[in-house]
Order: C-alpha cells, then structure tokens, then sequence
C-alpha cells in the first residue's frame, strides 16, 4: 500500500512519518511533499493509493489539491483516498472536507489511537465517512456558527469571536486569540446568528461579546480575551446606550 505525506512543516511530518512506519510496517511512505503543487506531480507520477494532506499550507492550500484531483478523476486516473490533517482545534474547513469525501479529519497532533481508528475505516471501507460525520455531529452539540470568507466556509464557537466591526457591505471578526476574520456578510446579517444577551450592538458598526467587555470610557471599550486585548473607538452616543444594555 503505496501512502504520500503533504504537509509543510517539518515536525508534524516527520512524527506522522514514525507512527505509521512504527504501527504500519505494511505501509510504504512513497514520498514526502512540502507544498501542494509539488504534491499533485508526485500524486500523478506514484499514484498512492493513500494521501495525509494537511489543509493549511503556504501557498496552495490542501483543499485546492483535494479538488485539482478530483477533477483529474477518470478512466486513466484514480484518485487516491485522502485522510486531512490540521492544526485548528476548530474545524475551519470540515464542510469542505466533508463534500470531497475524504476518509477522515484529523487534528495535529496526531495521536496513535486516531490514526488507527482512521486507517480501520480506510481499510475497511466500512463508515468511510464516520470520522468526519461525528465531527458533524459534535459541531451541532456545540452549536457552532457558520460564516462566509475569503477561503470559504467557517465554523466558530461564540466565545472565539471578541467583536465584529462593519466593513462597508462586508464586515471584520476580531477573535479571542488575536486572530481576524473579513466576512463575506453584512454585520446586520451577522448579528442575526449571534446569540442575544451575549452579543450587544455597540452603534451602528460595531457588535460586541458582553464576556471580554473590561472598561467603558468616554469613546473607547476595552475588549480582554485570553490571548488578545482590543481597544474599540464608539460614539458617545453609542457608549450611553451600551451603558444601558448592560446595567
């Protein structure tokens, strides 16, 4: 059983590359990759029978090979089977993942018991699709939201997201580790999938978690997260009627 390793750190690759050698003598690691694009020649010239592709990778990111190979798929060329790799806590792209039919979804590190568990479905054939369909079932036990980006769709518990600012017709989402969001929807929109009494409308471009809300100035909310603090500019007008939301 011929398995290609993509994934463009170091680390990760090389202790996916121990586990399988040390649990799966039957596997042969035919080759390693970096990237995406160098992934699909490989893929075309070895045709393995099994990739790990890791999703976020500089450059081409995983999903867009998933598709590219895909799309080869045919009389000539049989597309290997994919178990995705990722670093998130969070699954950021599993619906994507989910549509392309890939065996499993599995988060960095990658923990023995996982990897069997994924390599049993892949060589059984039996609940190809489990992996990903518990993964489905505990995003909607934690009633995760959905949003629209750049990269496609997103999947977020309340809590990651500290405020949301209106971006003309789009918005930015500000989260509790620092990171930002540009979101394909208009903060109107937004709001609508927020759940009342956590999320406060601060003026009319701004909403804000309640939760991370630390100090009220004059024209400022001092936003603190676990991993991030925000400092907010809002009207006066927009500060009185906060106030008055939250006393």
């Amino acid at each position: 059983m011929k398995i290609i390793l993509i994934e463009d750190e170091y680390s990760p690759r090389q202790m996916l590359r121990s586990k399988l050698e040390q649990h799966f003598p039957d596997m042969e690691i035919v080759a390693e990759c970096e990237s995406a694009e160098d992934a699909l020649i490989e893929v075309l010239r070895l045709r393995p029978d099994l990739i790990f592709l890791d999703i976020q990778m500089s450059g081409k990111n995983g999903l867009w090979l998933a598709d590219e190979l895909m799309r080869m798929k045919g009389e000539t060329f049989a597309s290997p089977d994919i178990i995705f790799t990722t670093g998130y806590t969070y699954p950021e792209y599993l619906l994507k993942a989910f549509e392309l039919a890939a065996i499993d979804y599995l988060v960095k590190p990658v923990s023995v018991e996982s990897l069997q568990k994924a390599i049993a479905r892949y060589r059984g054939r039996v609940g190809v699709s489990n992996g990903l369909q518990n993964l489905m079932d505990a995003i909607r036990e934690e009633k995760l939201l959905k949003f629209k980006s750049y990269n496609g769709l997103f999947l977020l518990r309340p809590d990651d997201i500290v405020y949301v600012e209106a971006d003309r017709d789009y918005a930015c989402m500000f989260f509790a580790n620092g990171a930002k969001e540009d979101v394909f929807e208009r903060l109107g929109e937004i709001e609508k999938k927020l759940p009342p009494g956590t999320f406060l409308r601060a003026g009319k471009s701004v909403v804000v978690n309640r939760r991370y809300i630390r100090k009220i100035s004059d024209t400022t909310l001092q936003l603190v997260a676990p991993n991030a603090n925000y400092t907010v500019e809002i009207s006066r007008n927009a500060i009185r009627e906060l106030k008055g939301k939250i006393i």
